[in-house]
């Protein structure tokens, strides 16, 4: 269990640390319990009794630079099968949940406690800071990818849940522990007293106190208030809050404050034994351990009606509740100051019960799924770079700058400008984006010169129809309309389906697009498969394009996959490689096609050509699935009706990834898009129906042997490395000329390459050593496992070993591809694994 934190109490100030340091102290009789302590400081940490309390260097300022720094002290230590518990403040956890396989915890479980993020802070402040924006968003994007929330009272769930979405199963209530103060000789002061605890602040309503308390001393009331706490900042005023605080007291009133500074836990219960009551004016709490700990000190509390306090605090419970404004503090102070037996009878009262605070731990969070943790990450990278664009100021007689300059004008000056010069342009104008825009207008109107010349003579039967979807954003359909007219198959036609589109812009481009061989049709808005469907059953090309309005064809997609699918009858679809482009730069490479993998997650791209008579007997696609996964589950309806499919080891299909896509959407969400298709195919995904594909598609081990030897469990035989071709187990070995074959030593061997996801090879310790190989490494050579196993047995190997990879055909990367654009690969066991208890 590691804490990852910026604050620790008594090493830092600050009432997270002070959980943090409850929470260490009482896990650590159950399990190995450690503190990583983030600070830009040199801090001493104390000895604790069961709890490791290792610092680690952050910078002092810099959001994204410590939030890094956070996750590279994370990765130094955690292991897989770790718990990690990050605070939400700053988004510490932002770099590390965004870059978790980076950095090696993609399987420890990520949970990130709810204290106080600025999104809420920020709404009670009289002045927001503007550098705020950043870690605000930082905080949300934490919370979305964790594995767990751990929120302290159930009055948050409505921020967590409806503001960030994050889902309710993955929310869990769980208060901080309360220790109880010393329970000091209660003093009755010659007047009232009210104490306020904790660090001065705007947000902790140090200011409405102190007008609350003006208002009843101009009413000429007695009493006295007494703050106890360290300063804080105060942005609106620029100073420090006590400074802030005194200018508003002003001299006459000075005697009735009381600013004892911070003050150690050991001598709060002194400073609280002659207190009328402890008063908290907060303008948002979390959960508030000084309420909690002045009630079961027996002192009435007086306390604003937030979220934190919900269902906890009230006169039943020795509170006074005010409705949150200064006019509401003035009457429940004045209610205390004019009635002492209202305190009185406050102090009888029980202290509420928030729960019980170990119960978060009991059970430790399941990781979220690798592809949900990457679509999680791309989402939030996203919004997080739309957050700092934001901040940007552009001007746009700058912006378009470039624009009016001849082309080898443009060059030169992006080139030899003064350094002055371009510091001044580096936001606001660029020649590569101009130059971008240039060689997109210069491609459309190649385009619209072929359609004014008659280049494309209207067909009554085509061979193709492209369906294309639209609802409201239509910034990329220009693009992706001229990759259909840029076709080198001349027979097609396209249906572009307006799904309910309200926006302005978007209806007029459509009422004004008039080109040949296109036709716009419209619905109301059903979603996307329900958009696809429609463009289908009015197409008239007897085989179909699914093509979304921002993505694009290469010039040879029709003619090779029309060629494919034509070679292949029992195909109901043909699928290639894709250029994934836009924000990212790269080739998309799936993993080969294979039943069993396909049921634990989708390795086609969702642009393909498909068999329309395929199409018409599957009923199409699901119309309910409208949140995504409505084309894996066509190619899951597909193989269950005993279709196959054809795979073009060919780059066809350009892939625009931008902003928070519904694909990136989908992703994020992988879990519970794997169960809507499960649900809908029953029978594919029945024990015995699971346990015969992973039989024929997906055995542990492929043994290459004579066939005389006993096979271990879940494996297959091959005669010779000539079949691994036609064989598909996820490790190899070779038993040949083998007189004696111990299958324990197998499995051990196989087990041991299970352990370790990064290893190669596993052998024994004999002479000359069996060896076992995994099946994929060059199908991904840039992130090719770096490590050997050796087990200790007897077993030898033959005297000749096959190559120490042995990738099975369609791994690895053809070799034209990669030489100018990284390669992306799909590895086969990205989905997971159906025997996984938690997975479904």
């Amino acid at each position: 269990m590691i804490f990852v934190t910026t604050e620790l109490h008594p090493e830092t100030p600050g009432g997270a640390g002070v959980v943090v340091d409850a929470l260490a102290g009482g896990l650590a009789g159950d399990r190995e319990c450690v503190v990583l302590l983030l600070s830009p400081e040199e801090l001493t940490p104390f000895e604790r009794t069961g709890v490791e309390v290792v610092t680690s260097s952050i910078p002092a300022s810099g959001f994204l630079e410590r939030s890094r720094a956070v996750a590279e002290a994370v990765a130094s230590m955690a292991s897989p099968g770790d718990r990690l518990e990050i605070q939400d403040f700053e988004g510490i956890g932002y770099w590390a949940l965004s870059h978790r396989a980076d950095h090696g915890i993609d399987q420890c479980a990520v949970t990130v406690r709810f204290h106080g993020p600025y999104d809420l802070l920020a709404d009670v402040m009289e002045t927001s800071p503007e550098d705020w924006d950043l870690p605000r968003a930082m905080e949300r994007e934490s919370f979305r990818m964790a594995d767990q929330v751990i929120i302290p009272v159930a009055g948050h769930r409505r921020y967590i849940e409806e503001s960030l979405g994050v889902e309710p199963d993955r929310v869990v209530v769980s208060p901080p522990p309360v220790a109880p103060l010393d329970t000091a000789r209660r003093v009755t002061p010659p007047v009232p007293t009210f104490a306020v605890i904790g660090r001065l602040g705007e947000m902790k309503g140090s200011q409405d106190m102190v007008r609350a308390a003006l208002n009843l001393l101009a009413d000429g009331v007695e009493f006295r208030v007494r703050f106890i706490g360290g300063d804080g900042w105060s942005p609106t005023s620029m100073t420090g809050m006590q400074q802030r605080l005194q200018q508003m007291i002003g001299p006459e009133h000075r005697d009735h404050f009381e600013f004892e500074g911070h003050t150690g836990r050991e001598q709060l219960s002194a400073y609280l034994a002659d207190v009328t009551a402890v008063v908290i004016p907060s303008r948002f709490e979390s959960f508030c351990l000084a309420a909690h700990e002045a009630r079961l000190m027996g002192l009435p509390v007086v306390v604003p009606s937030l979220a934190a306090f919900t269902g906890l605090f009230n006169e039943a419970t020795g509170a006074v509740v005010y409705d949150g404004s200064v006019a509401g503090l003035t009457e429940a102070l004045g209610r205390l100051t004019s009635d002492p037996a209202l305190a009185e009878t406050l102090e009888s009262r029980p202290a509420p019960a928030p729960g019980h605070p170990w119960s978060a731990y009991a059970e430790d969070p399941a990781p979220r799924h690798p592809r949900s943790q990457a679509g999680l990450a791309t989402a939030a990278t996203k919004r997080l770079e739309m957050v700092m664009a934001g901040g940007r100021r552009t001007g746009g007689r700058v912006q378009r700058f470039y624009r009016y300059l001849p082309v080898t004008v443009a060059r030169a000056l992006a080139r030899l400008a003064p350094g002055s010069l371009k510091d001044r342009m580096r936001h606001t104008a660029s020649w590569p984006a101009e130059e971008a825009r240039r060689s997109r207008q210069a491609r459309l109107d190649a385009v619209d010169r072929l359609i004014s010349a008659g280049a494309f003579p209207e067909v009554e039967e085509p061979d193709a129809s492209v369906i294309v979807p639209v609802h409201d954003d239509f910034r990329f359909l220009e693009e992706t309309l001229a990759s259909v007219y840029e076709q080198t198959h001349p027979s097609w036609e396209i249906l572009l389906v307006d799904d309910g589109s309200t926006d302005v812009a978007c209806l007029a481009y459509l009422d004004k697009l008039k080109r040949p061989r296109l036709r716009v049709l419209h619905q109301d808005n059903q979603g996307l498969p329900a958009a696809r469907n429609l463009g289908i059953s009015r197409a008239r090309g007897r085989f179909v394009v699914p093509l979304d309005s921002d993505d694009e064809l290469y010039p040879e997609f029709l003619s090779t996959m029309i060629a494919a699918l034509e070679a292949r009858p029992d195909a109901a679809y043909a699928h290639c490689y894709a250029r994934l482009y836009h924000d990212i730069d790269a080739i998309w490479i799936p993993r080969p096609f294979n039943p069993y993998w396909q049921l634990l997650g989708n390795g086609v791209v969702g642009c393909v050509l498909l068999r329309r008579e395929a199409w018409e007997k599957s009923g199409g696609y699901d119309e309910t699935m409208r949140s995504g996964n409505e084309d894996w589950e066509l190619w899951l309806k597909l193989m269950e009706q005993g279709w196959d499919q054809v795979q073009v080891a060919e780059v066809l299909f350009k892939y625009r990834k931008h902003d928070v896509s519904m694909s990136v959407d989908t992703e994020s969400r992988f879990e519970d898009g794997r169960r809507m298709v499960r649900d809908r195919h029953p029978g594919l995904y029945s024990p015995s129906s699971l346990a015969d594909l992973k039989k024929k598609w997906y055995p542990m081990i492929t043994v290459i042997g004579t066939g005389g030897e006993t096979l271990p469990a879940d494996s297959e035989l091959i005669r010779s490395p000539d079949e691994l071709g036609r064989s598909w187990g996820k490790y190899v070995v070779d038993t040949r000329g083998l007189t004696v074959v111990d299958t324990t030593v197998v499995t051990e061997l196989a087990e041991a390459l299970e352990g370790q996801p990064r290893a190669a090879r596993a052998r024994t310790s004999a002479d000359p050593p069996m060896l076992m190989t995994r099946r994929w490494n060059l199908h991904d050579p840039e992130a090719a496992p770096d490590l050997d196993l050796v087990i200790e047995a007897e077993q030898t190997g033959p005297s000749f070993s096959l190559p120490d990879l042995v990738p099975r055909p369609g791994w690895a990367t053809p070799a034209h591809l990669g030489r100018e654009l990284p390669v992306q690969r799909q590895p086969p066991e990205e989905a997971g694994h159906i025997a996984d208890p938690d997975l479904w």
